[in-house]
């Protein structure tokens, strides 16, 4: 077994805009459109802090599990602090 062909080597083919030639005609257009720039992830992220369609739903989410964060690490800063 080579590992060119199964191992870190063959990540490059992910990578390779002529592989695009292997999609059927109808999933060409939508590799296509796949591709996006980078300052798209910034405007998503302003979206996600300043629109409350969008802020809603993910907080309602995440409320518990940032609450159960805080109080862990309320209680290893307590535990933390009085062995110094």
């Amino acid at each position: 077994m080579s590992l060119t062909n199964n191992g870190f080597e063959a990540q490059g083919a992910l990578f390779d805009k002529s592989s695009l030639q292997h999609f059927p005609p109808t999933l060409a257009r939508a590799t296509m459109r796949l591709e996006f720039p980078p300052s798209y992830v910034l405007v998503g992220v302003y979206r996600l802090f300043t629109d409350k369609n969008l802020y809603k739903p993910a907080w309602d989410k995440c409320r518990h599990a940032t609450r159960r964060g805080a109080i862990v690490g309320a209680i290893w800063v307590c535990l933390y602090c009085s062995r110094q």
